[in-house]
C-alpha cells in the first residue's frame, strides 16, 4: 500500500508527488499513457518536436520559478499577431486596427465610444464583450475567435473565466492604434520561457527522479470506504490520501453509489477537444510569427504556433515547422476528416504564405481530448457541486481538469503542491 496514490502524471500530479516525497511520504502515480507528462508533453514526428499546442512558461510564483530556472531556457517576448481576411494586425487587436480601411476604423471608434458603460453587472460574455470594445470590435474579432476557440457563441459563455486575459484599452490607445502602427505591447506578459532542449516538458525534468510512476494504468474504479483504486488490468492500489488529476465527469463515473444531482452536475461539464495538425518543411523560416490567431471562418484552425522559433531544437537545421490548432466539442463537431484536415492546413499555410506546399516535410494529425474547460452558463455552480461531492469522499482534486478551471501550467502546478496541506491527515 501506498500513502498516497497520485492519478495522472501532468503537471500537476507530478508536483504533487513530488511534494509529498519529499515531505518523507511514500508516492505512487498512475499515468494511463505510456509517457508522462500529460498536456505538458511533447511528440516526435521524424525528427521534428511538437509540444501539445503552444506551451510558454510564466509565473510571478517564486515555487514555480525556482523549477523553471533548473532547466537551460530561451526567453522570448511575447508578440503574437492576428490574421483576418488578408491583413496581419498586432495584438491585441482593440489596440491596432490601423490595417484597417478608414471605414472600417471610424465605425470601430464610434462604436466604442457608443459602448455601453462597463459594470460588473453582464448576463454574458457577449455583453460583456460589447461593454468592452463595442458592439464593431467586439463582434469582428472576440465574438467570431470565440465561435472558432470555445465552440459555441459568446452569449452561451459567462465571465468567470475572463481575468487579465483580454485587455481593454482606453480611447486614447484605440485612436493610437487606428492611426499609427506604432503602438505600445500591451500583452498581460513581458517574457515567456522555453526550454533550450527537450521541449516543455523539461521544464518538469527535475520532478520525476526518485519518484514512483506507473505508466499504462488506467484507473477505472475507485472505492472510497475501503480505500483503493482499481486498474483496467485487475490491480489494486490501497491508499491513505487519494489525490486527482483526473477530469471530474471521468472520476465520478469512477466512484460508487453518487447522487443523481451530483451525477447530473458532472454529465453536464464539458471541454473543448483540440485537433492538433503540425507540419515541418524543408526551409529555414515559415511565416514570420512565434504564433498568432485566425479570425476567418472559413479557415478552419484558430491559432498557428512556430515551434522551431520556440527552440532551434525543435526541427533539424535549415528546418522550420508550424501547428496548426482546430477546435471542436459535443456542441461543434470537427469541418472534415483528418486526412481533409492536413490537406486544408497545407493549403492555408499557402494563401497566408507561411510556407509552398513543396517545402511539406512532414505532416502529423493528432487529437487533444481534452483541450480547453468551458466555461458555459451556470458552470461555476454545477462544477463546485461535484467538488465539494469529491472532497466529501476524501478525494484531493488537482489540475486543469481535476479542478474543473482554467489555469496556467503555474496553476496546475501550484494546485499539486498544495498537497502539503493535506498531509497532516496522514
Amino acid at each position: 500500500m501506498a500513502e498516497i496514490v497520485v492519478i495522472g502524471a501532468g503537471v500537476a500530479g507530478l508536483a504533487a508527488a513530488y511534494h509529498a516525497k519529499q515531505a518523507g511520504h511514500e508516492v505512487k502515480v498512475l499515468e494511463t499513457r505510456d509517457r508522462w507528462g500529460g498536456l505538458l508533453d511533447h511528440f516526435m514526428v521524424g525528427d521534428f518536436r511538437f509540444d501539445s499546442g503552444v506551451h510558454f512558461a510564466f509565473s510571478s510564483n517564486d515555487q514555480f520559478k525556482e523549477l523553471l530556472k533548473q532547466t537551460d531556457y530561451l526567453s522570448h517576448k511575447p508578440e503574437p499577431y492576428n490574421y483576418e481576411q488578408g491583413l496581419w494586425l498586432k495584438h491585441p487587436v482593440q489596440n491596432n486596427l490601423y490595417p484597417l480601411s478608414v471605414a472600417d476604423k471610424v465605425a470601430a471608434i464610434i462604436a466604442f465610444i457608443e459602448r455601453p458603460s462597463q459594470t460588473d453587472n453582464h448576463d454574458h460574455y457577449r455583453q460583456w464583450l460589447v461593454q468592452q470594445f463595442g458592439e464593431v470590435i467586439a463582434a469582428r474579432y472576440p465574438m467570431r475567435y470565440t465561435e472558432k476557440y470555445w465552440t459555441v457563441k459568446a452569449e452561451k459563455l459567462s465571465t468567470a473565466w475572463v481575468g487579465n486575459r483580454l485587455y481593454r484599452p482606453s480611447l486614447d490607445e484605440v485612436l493610437l492604434g487606428a492611426l499609427s502602427d506604432q503602438t505600445p505591447q500591451t500583452y498581460y506578459l513581458k517574457e515567456m520561457l522555453y526550454p533550450r532542449r527537450g521541449g516543455f516538458r523539461a521544464f518538469l525534468d527535475p520532478l520525476i527522479p526518485g519518484l514512483d510512476l506507473q505508466l499504462n494504468s488506467k484507473v477505472v474504479r475507485i472505492d472510497t470506504d475501503k480505500r483503493y483504486v482499481e486498474m483496467a488490468n485487475g490491480n489494486r492500489e490501497h491508499y491513505q490520501l487519494l489525490v486527482s488529476s483526473a477530469p471530474l465527469p471521468e472520476l465520478i463515473l469512477m466512484l460508487d453509489s453518487v447522487p443523481h444531482s451530483v451525477r447530473e452536475a458532472a454529465e453536464s461539464l464539458w471541454a473543448t477537444s483540440a485537433a492538433l495538425v503540425s507540419l515541418g518543411f524543408d526551409l529555414p523560416q515559415a511565416g514570420q510569427h512565434l504564433w498568432f490567431y485566425i479570425y476567418d471562418r472559413d479557415i478552419y484552425p484558430s491559432r498557428v504556433h512556430a515551434p522551431y522559433r520556440k527552440a532551434p531544437e525543435n526541427a533539424p537545421s535549415g528546418h522550420s515547422s508550424l501547428q496548426f490548432e482546430i477546435y471542436f466539442s459535443r456542441h461543434r463537431e470537427l469541418p472534415a476528416s483528418p486526412d481533409a484536415l492536413v490537406e486544408h492546413v497545407i493549403g492555408v499555410a499557402e494563401k497566408l504564405k507561411l510556407a509552398p506546399r513543396s517545402a511539406v516535410k512532414v505532416t502529423d494529425y493528432r487529437v487533444l481530448p481534452y483541450a480547453n474547460v468551458v466555461f458555459d452558463l451556470g458552470m461555476v455552480a454545477r462544477r463546485d457541486l461535484v467538488l465539494d461531492y469529491i472532497r466529501q469522499c476524501h478525494i484531493f482534486p488537482i489540475g486543469r481538469f481535476g479542478l474543473w478551471d482554467y489555469l496556467w501550467s503555474d496553476q496546475s502546478y501550484l494546485s499539486g503542491s498544495r498537497i502539503t496541506e493535506q498531509l497532516d491527515m496522514l
